[in-house]
């Protein structure tokens, strides 16, 4: 609470909701409550991607000694998109996320995936849930924009039905509290030791669902329920209802219902997970895809084997956008670090 809540640091990436043995923690106000007496384990300071830590150690487990750069370690890089006609509808870009969990799940790689779907309740909130089948995956395709703790879902998986194989889609902070549960001497091995592969998703910033959607977005007379596509592209904001465009304005003029935290997470690409996706360099309809570690190479490539994923080798150099954001975000964190 102190160093991480009271300081504006949370991203409520779930870890530590979901690693309470006690249950004391739950959401309140988009950030983590104590609701009932803490035992003082240390489980939710530990998995938290905000509290210190050696990324060496990740680092090593991961990636061996190969050396890191502004966008992490990996080791190739694709332009890549769905062939399912059904996944391309509904995807935010090329689908690769919804296509190589399809993938994993069809041939028994996982038994079931961690990705951010929608509440039933109120109109464009994210909703962590365990996904087992293709219609789970459809259902959850698409950018969300406002933080989901999708580490709940992760918790719900192995506690309410004893998952074993599972796969974990997440955005960079979600990525680094998984490799804590995974890597630490006092992660929640019982967590972190069942998935088998991680995918992160690009990400600048992350916003609060109070005050971009149910404040902002309805100061504009928008009807949020008619929306049914949020994006940030070429430095607009933009609400969709089908192909009308009902709202495009800077990204900038929305800058302030981030979460703090985000100014000082330096990760644009999810530089730990197995996989990394986003829309930036690539075709629109396509995504770029950085391949980082063995167990991603092999799943890119057998999906794309099996038919589930067409793609076209890019080069380093073909990543110049990825690249000056990947800085932005760096140099915007060391600065906000300065000024704290």
């Amino acid at each position: 609470m102190g160093e991480v809540i009271r300081k504006n640091l949370c991203s409520l990436c779930g870890a530590c909701i979901a690693s309470c043995p006690v249950a004391a923690l739950t959401i309140k106000n988009e950030l983590p409550t104590i609701i009932s007496k803490c035992v003082l384990c240390g489980y939710c300071y530990n998995q938290c991607p905000k509290t210190p830590f050696d990324w060496n150690i990740v680092k090593e487990k991961l990636f061996g000694e190969a050396k890191s750069n502004i966008l992490g370690v990996f080791k190739s890089v694709y332009a890549a998109r769905a062939t399912n006609s059904e996944i391309l509808k509904v995807a935010q870009d090329g689908g690769v996320v919804t296509a190589l969990l399809s993938y994993a799940l069809d041939n028994k790689i996982i038994d079931c995936a961690i990705v951010s779907s929608l509440s039933e309740e109120k109109p464009w909130m994210p909703k962590p849930i365990v996904a087992f089948s293709f219609e789970d995956l459809l259902k959850a395709a698409g950018s969300k924009y406002v933080s989901s703790p999708n580490h709940i879902a992760l918790a719900s998986a192995v506690e309410e039905y004893g998952m074993d194989k599972i796969g974990f889609v997440g955005v960079g902070c979600q990525i680094r509290a998984l490799r804590k549960m995974q890597y630490s001497n006092y992660g929640v091995l019982k967590y972190g030791s069942r998935v088998k592969f991680a995918i992160g998703l690009f990400c600048s910033e992350t916003f609060y669902y109070k005050k971009l959607i149910e404040d902002f977005i309805a100061s504009q007379n928008i009807d949020v329920s008619k929306v049914t596509r949020f994006e940030i592209t070429a430095g607009k904001f933009i609400a969709k209802s089908g192909d009308k465009v009902l709202l495009s304005i800077p990204v900038k003029e929305v800058k302030t219902y981030a979460r703090e935290a985000c100014e000082k997470c330096d990760d644009f690409t999810a530089e730990f997970a197995d996989i990394s996706v986003g829309s930036v360099d690539s075709p629109q309809g396509w995504s770029t895809v950085l391949i980082r570690t063995n167990i991603g190479e092999e799943l890119f490539n057998k999906a794309i084997k099996a038919g589930y994923i067409e793609a076209k080798e890019m080069k380093r150099e073909d990543l110049k956008i990825t690249v000056k954001l990947a800085k932005m975000k760096r140099k915007s964190a060391t600065e906000a670090e300065v000024r704290s």
